[in-house]
């Protein structure tokens, strides 16, 4: 679930956002916690692939093809998932928060990974 504990990331890079990531985490539904988590999988394992093949981590997942489509499923059940939790907001709020989400959550995984690499 680091993918989404880094919504604290998110919504201090967006800050004035109508959206509170951090409360909307905390509401998903499980079927959408479940969705994200099985992306951080991915993402581990596409990192771990990577730095194997080319002996470096990526410097982003964007550099990552083999999670792109993982990728855009995480960020469309996500924002499915904000659509539920704020009936209100339009596809495209819900659609960049996710993808803030996301994006922040990216960044902290790999940096994550980097760190403990080091450690070793």
């Amino acid at each position: 679930m680091a993918l989404l504990s880094a919504c604290g990331d998110a919504g201090s890079a967006n800050d004035g956002g109508l959206l509170d990531t951090a409360t909307l985490v905390e509401q998903l539904p499980p079927e959408v916690r479940g969705s994200v988590t099985s992306y951080e999988r991915d993402l581990l394992n596409a990192a771990a692939s990577y730095k194997a093949e080319f002996g470096h981590w990526p410097v982003s997942f964007a550099d990552v093809a083999s999670v792109a489509g993982a990728r855009e499923v995480a960020v469309n059940v996500l924002a499915d998932g904000i659509g539920e939790q704020v009936p209100f907001s339009s596809r495209e709020t819900a659609e960049k928060a996710a993808n803030a989400i996301i994006g922040a959550a990216e960044r902290r995984i790999l940096d994550q990974m980097k760190a403990q690499d080091a450690r070793n």
